[in-house]
């Protein structure tokens, strides 16, 4: 991550990465700019890890295996974007445009007369499946901004078996909502008799933004075709023109956006039992704060991480920890080697504890905050103040059970990356620092 790993690349210039790991994460993640918010202009893709034993541990069999990527789109450059939300007097967020599915959407050019537009039609992407048959369609949402809510008209049941990495027994839904940096993974069954064609539709949960309508005639959904075939010879591989389909959403409104998790159950596979006791408890507080000059930025315990692009985080750990300076050796806040005003540093040096993070959102809006280097399970989340360690039968600072007896809280919880801590809610996550690293732990939102 520039400026927190490593320093940025230059104009020019390439790196290269061979990454060698002996334990890894089987899933569908991506990869993209951490530079700014570069990634809203296109600076991202996908980025699938395949087992070696994958055909044998599908907890529902498929035939084929796609990747759908979700995203906003905004139709001014993102340095542009930045600097307007960075002014002072600016509280809200930019909306995107238009919705994306694998980089694609169709607009009337005539609604944008002071765009450059073409009238060539663009063709829609196209998922052609063989009839009878499973198909994993790995949902990846990219965006910045916009939480998406997915369906697949006439296909009632959409298992879901993978959620941020961890396959999970499967958990029938008819819609999938997905907040940005979130990773789903469905198994949808060609079977529907009929009809042979139909739409995957993502639409942006417009009630999450400011005003449920967007700049420029923007467009909410995005669309993309579902076909059949029934034969060897699949129709994106020939010229054929065929008919688009005629099939109707029956997507509900959603008022808020909230994790899948706060209303469906999703039980990883195999079973892993979270640790019982934590080794630390942090506290985190999370607002937008409007300060000095009027300028509104994201605050986690009051602190705006403001890097330093010539001197990375994880840079000045080592340097610090190669002349033997206690001050980045200790456990806790390093509140003397860093300023925790703009950079606020947790340390557990050396050790692999066990660590609970006490996510407290102080805004009205969801924030999906994401993990590097590590999953966190989610032991707990609710609407309202954290309500305490023993409402969740734990004792006080996560230090075990309070009650042996009843383990629930820690029998096979969710375990993921991007965790969404809903408006004025909380959420408990707890994690093995066992991944040697500096690693952001940031709001997923690209404007926050």
């Amino acid at each position: 991550v520039q400026s927190h790993q490593q320093s940025r690349d230059l104009v020019g210039l390439f790196t290269w990465y061979h990454v060698t790991s002996k334990v890894l994460i089987h899933h569908a993640d991506f990869y993209h700019g951490h530079q700014g918010v570069q990634a809203l202009s296109g600076l991202v893709g996908p980025l699938v890890i395949h087992s070696r034993d994958e055909a044998t541990h599908k907890p529902i069999p498929y035939s084929s295996d796609r990747v759908v990527l979700l995203q906003d789109w905004y139709y001014d450059l993102d340095s542009g974007l930045m600097r307007d939300v960075l002014s002072p007097g600016v509280e809200d967020a930019p909306m995107p445009n238009t919705a994306l599915i694998n980089g694609v959407n169709q607009a009337d050019c005539s609604d944008h007369p002071n765009r450059r537009c073409s009238e060539q039609e663009r063709t829609l992407p196209n998922l052609d499946l063989a009839s009878g048959e499973g198909h994993r369609l790995r949902f990846l949402n990219v965006g910045g901004f916009a939480w998406f809510q997915v369906a697949v008209d006439e296909h009632g049941s959409l298992p879901i078996i993978e959620v941020d990495g961890t396959t999970v027994e499967p958990s029938s839904t008819s819609s999938l909502v997905i907040a940005p940096g979130q990773r789903y993974s469905t198994v949808m069954t060609a079977d529907r008799p009929g009809n042979e064609a139909f739409w995957l539709r993502a639409r942006m949960i417009s009630s999450c933004f400011a005003s449920q309508i967007l700049p420029e005639n923007g467009i909410v959904g995005a669309k993309a075709i579902v076909r059949y075939h029934t034969d060897t010879k699949r129709d994106d591989d020939d010229h054929t023109t065929h008919p688009l389909p005629t099939t109707a959403s029956h997507l509900e409104y959603l008022p808020t956006c909230k994790d899948m998790s706060s209303t469906t159950q999703f039980s990883p596979s195999p079973a892993q039992r979270a640790p019982v006791s934590a080794d630390h408890s942090w506290y985190l507080r999370v607002n937008l704060a409007i300060g000095d000059w009027r300028l509104q930025r994201g605050v986690m315990n009051s602190s705006s991480f403001r890097p330093d692009p010539t001197s990375p985080t994880l840079h000045r750990v080592l340097d610090g920890l190669a002349q033997n300076n206690e001050s980045f050796s200790q456990t806790g806040i390093l509140d003397t080697a860093f300023d925790p005003a703009s950079e606020l540093v947790i340390s557990h040096n050396g050790v692999a504890d066990t660590v609970d993070i006490i996510l407290q959102n102080m805004d009205e809006n969801s924030h999906p905050f994401h993990l590097h280097g590590m999953q966190m399970w989610v032991l707990g989340a609710g609407h309202g103040y954290f309500p305490g360690y023993a409402a969740l039968g734990l004792q006080p600072e996560g230090k075990g059970l309070l009650d042996p007896a009843n383990s629930s809280v820690v029998d096979n919880p969710l375990k993921r990356d991007t965790v969404t801590a809903e408006g004025f809610g909380w959420v408990l996550l707890r994690f093995v620092a066992d991944n040697p690293g500096v690693w952001l732990f940031h709001c997923h939102i690209a404007w926050h």
